[in-house]
């Protein structure tokens, strides 16, 4: 059995750290359309691993707040894809 607690802190350190750079990173002006494309990737592989977490944890018998927390972190990271998304789209249509 892995170490949810572990695993789950590792993940939110993570958010927290992303979650106050990114928004500024997706801000800048000279973004390109390279950059956002790279950005997009790195979260969405980000939110498909912390859906692979909750699905891992699920065969493990853990208390009901490591699995909210593993939804929030989900949420977290599929928010900022999504974001990511935007941007990379407004990047092309302005090309």
């Amino acid at each position: 059995m892995a170490n949810w607690l572990n695993v789950l802190r590792e993940k939110n350190e993570l958010a927290g750290m992303l979650g106050k750079k990114i928004p500024q990173m997706l801000a800048h002006e000279t973004l390109t359309l390279e950059q956002a494309t790279e950005l997009y990737e790195f979260l969405e592989g980000h939110a498909r691993g912390m859906e692979e977490i909750v699905e891992k944890m699920e065969l493990d018998d853990l208390p009901e707040s490591y699995y909210q927390v593993a939804e929030d972190l989900d949420h977290i990271f599929t928010n900022l894809a999504a974001a990511a998304a935007e941007r990379l789209t407004e990047i092309r249509r302005s090309s």
